[in-house]
């Protein structure tokens, strides 16, 4: 390894403390999607005492800077910064201070990451100007969209972040894997993500008089149960599927009710972009179950996320960057994995690449989206070396 490889992994670790307090502090006051502004001006006054001069987008809930010269490649950075509507129920000192919302996802980490790149490329620039430019994005509300459909990467692209972009690289912490691997897969790592709200109509009547009704429970069972059978039956086992129903509801709540209206919502996820309109065409299928039972129904179709594809090249160079900063058992070969991750519109714009940031608290894999989500701190340098390192590689 070489003196100056070696310089940026100590100058990250040296960094460490810092990393850990920007994380718990970003932890501790989280925001929900498209709600970040305070974390937005968190980290605006991070980025300006560094010499950076960046600039609000997203209507104040994400933020860009840069660093470099005028000439030569543009590399983008990308950290997401949204939490979630979680009660947290850990013991930290650090917890969430607002009550139901907690990052139970890593994006503190996310971000923490970036501006410790962010802090190495300053200082890497003061000694020698990079040979391009290194644009960093904080982006809001990757894990909600708003009442257009579009989520914080939509929104982003569409005021110009990537304009001029050669490559994006951004990572994920990862709590099946531990600290100091990285998991790295070039080609589609990350299901493409739709989802499906189902309105199941009946004929209200009194409970104890079901006869003189149409029962929409009822018949949203019937629905719910064919459902089952399309990733199983109706698509081959050699097509990576996952049809999920997340909640179910009635529009009444009472034990002596026949139900006249029920919710059903749900999430579809897949590889093989073609499968979609199948699936919206078994699921009508599925659905006209509840007219032959003397019903009707309506579904709400939306393609959220496309699959997320790793760029071979770019791929290559953040696994040459890794090798330079921890060597080649750092890396891990990821598989494909059914979540979703709106950095799939980045790169479906641009080369990039979707890296994972082992994190995982030894002998204690906590699981994203839950009340006791956490990781294990030192995986903020390495991420942040990586970051730093790979933007490097990539400009060449």
């Amino acid at each position: 390894m070489s003196a100056s490889m070696t310089t940026l992994l100590d100058e990250a670790r040296a960094l460490a403390p810092e990393l850990v307090e920007i994380r718990r502090h970003i932890h501790a006051h989280p925001e929900l999607s498209f709600e970040e502004t305070e974390t937005a001006k968190y980290v605006v006054e991070t980025l300006t005492r560094l010499g950076y001069q960046p600039r609000f987008v997203a209507r104040g809930t994400g933020v860009v800077a840069e660093i470099g010269g005028t000439s030569g490649s543009t590399i983008a950075l990308r950290a997401d910064m949204d939490a979630l509507p979680i009660e947290e129920a850990n013991p930290n000192s650090y917890c969430s201070r607002k009550k139901g919302v907690m990052h139970a996802c890593g994006h503190d980490a996310h971000t923490a990451c970036l501006l410790g790149a962010a802090m190495l490329l300053a200082e890497k620039h003061c000694r020698q100007p990079l040979p391009g430019r290194v644009r960093l994005l904080f982006q809001p509300a990757e894990e909600s969209i708003n009442a257009e459909g579009k989520s914080g990467a939509t929104l982003m692209i569409e005021e110009g972040v990537l304009d001029g972009v050669k490559a994006a690289l951004a990572l994920h912490t990862y709590t099946d894997l531990e600290a100091g691997k990285f998991g790295l897969r070039s080609g589609p790592i990350l299901a493409a993500c739709d989802s499906f709200v189902i309105t199941v109509r009946g004929k209200g009547a009194h409970g104890a008089m079901p006869e003189l009704g149409v029962d929409a429970i009822v018949l949203a069972a019937q629905v719910v149960q064919t459902v089952q059978t399309i990733a199983s039956r109706r698509i081959s086992a050699l097509e990576p599927v996952v049809i999920t129903i997340g909640g179910i509801k009635s529009a009444t709540y009472r034990p002596n009710i026949v139900a006249e209206e029920v919710e059903i919502i749900g999430t579809v996820r897949y590889f093989n972009a073609s499968l979609t309109e199948m699936i919206q065409t078994e699921l009508k299928r599925c659905c006209a179950l509840a007219e032959a039972m003397g019903g009707s129904y309506t579904i709400k179709y939306s393609h959220e996320n496309p699959v997320l594809n790793n760029d071979a090249a770019v791929t290559s160079k953040v696994g040459a960057a890794i090798e330079k900063l921890l060597g080649p058992t750092a890396i891990v070969e990821t598989p494909m994995v059914m979540g979703a991750e709106d950095f799939s519109f980045i790169s479906a714009a641009v080369p990039s690449c979707f890296v994972f940031l082992g994190s995982e608290i030894q002998g204690d894999r906590r699981k994203f989206h839950t009340a006791q989500f956490d990781i294990d701190e030192t995986a903020l340098p390495l991420g942040s070396a990586m970051l730093a390192e790979a933007a490097l590689q990539l400009l060449g």
